[in-house]
């Protein structure tokens, strides 16, 4: 089993990122997302797991042992960043094998090639007719080649369209249950966090607000503007409405369960409009 602990931990990173007083427990296998105003927590969990800043107070552990003690381990690294992977090579096959070369217990060129197909991603192609799309499918599968028991995901769900999105988040959730391997990852598409992750953590800059399993949760959250006097705010809250915002005609909040079940609501005479919208990042973090 693979797992980050961090027991009131406050770390500045060289960057200036910090964490602040967070204390978590990370454990695979399991796909977790970071929900952040900023990329200032993730950025700061990467240089702490690289060693690039200081503990001011707190312990982390990984895997089971004080991290000082396995940065100062030579070897096989735990944890693979996406931002660390790059496409050297003309060709896919060339990026491949250039990516592979040098690392120890990783998959071979062969079983990376037929990942890569299974996508449409052949490995006679150069790399610079690959869309945007394909390279970005291409560094995925780079990283996950690795077999780290540690994957930082990042922002990678953004950088693909719609379909990609989907057809990588089930790699990905294949990959960590097969290798018992942690997938951290950031969004900016709160449909993409709550898809994709098991938990969600919250963070305000450097603080971690809360936490929230979205693992069974079977709808995306969205936001519902109120136009209009009467609405029954007490009862929408009992059905999973969070208030973002009260006003004498116009109420907002963010919904978490099956919208068919606010209906009933909103058929009141008195209320002249009702707006559904995706709920964004900030909706998110005012809710949690």
């Amino acid at each position: 089993m693979s797992s980050i602990v961090l027991d009131q931990l406050t770390f500045d990173a060289k960057s200036g990122d910090r964490l602040e007083n967070v204390s978590l427990e990370l454990t695979s296998p399991q796909v977790v997302a970071f929900c952040s105003n900023d990329d200032g927590a993730p950025a700061a969990l990467k240089q702490l797991l690289d060693a690039q800043g200081n503990i001011e107070e707190g312990a982390v552990t990984v895997n089971g042992e004080p991290l000082g003690k396995i940065n100062r381990r030579r070897g096989n690294p735990m944890v693979a960043h996406f931002d660390d992977v790059e496409l050297k090579g003309k060709t896919v096959l060339k990026a491949v094998k250039n990516s592979l070369k040098h690392h120890k217990d990783v998959l071979t060129v062969e079983q990376t090639n037929q990942m890569l197909e299974s996508l449409g991603i052949v490995p006679g192609k150069r790399v610079a007719e690959l869309t945007p799309d394909e390279q970005q499918k291409l560094r995925i599968v780079l990283l996950l080649s690795l077999c780290r028991p540690i994957v930082l995901l990042d922002n990678a769900f953004d950088g693909l369209d719609e379909n990609s999105r989907l057809t990588m988040g089930e790699l990905i959730a294949d990959y960590t249950k097969k290798t018992d391997s942690l997938v951290v990852f950031t969004s900016q598409n709160v449909s993409t966090l709550m898809r994709f992750s098991k938990t969600i953590y919250y963070f305000e800059g450097s603080h971690l607000t809360s936490a929230r399993n979205v693992e069974m949760v079977d709808s995306v959250d969205c936001v519902v503007t109120v136009i209009g006097t009467g609405f029954p705010v007490e009862n929408a809250v009992k059905l999973g409405a969070h208030m973002l915002e009260e006003a004498s005609k116009e109420t907002r909040f963010l919904f978490t369960g099956n919208i068919q079940v606010l209906l009933p609501l909103l058929e009141q005479s008195t209320i002249t409009d009702v707006r559904i919208e995706d709920a964004t990042v900030e909706d998110e973090l005012m809710t949690w």
